[in-house]
């Protein structure tokens, strides 16, 4: 079963920066509980958005942990499965 330690390791380790990871069920619970975890804005495109962005673009709040890896669910991965994307 991993854990959200396995997780980091994996997430450190990784030869490309990572961009998003996708989470069973369980293992994104886990994360979510840590405190860690943080939202950031982002635009069409998936994009993050900055501060200064003109009035009306389209903004949404993802759920990210370090600077800007993106935390999915996907119901399709074992309970504690994860997946890890460049």
């Amino acid at each position: 079963m991993a854990t959200v330690k396995e997780l980091g390791a994996a997430i450190a380790s990784h030869p490309q920066k990572v961009t998003a990871v996708f989470l069973g069920f369980d293992l994104w619970f886990d994360v979510l509980a840590t405190g860690k975890v943080g939202a950031k804005m982002f635009k069409k495109g998936g994009i993050p958005a900055t501060e200064d962005e003109p009035e009306g673009v389209v903004k949404i709040p993802l759920p990210v942990v370090g600077r800007d890896i993106v935390i999915c669910v996907d119901i399709t991965l074992p309970p504690d499965g994860f997946r890890i994307a460049p």
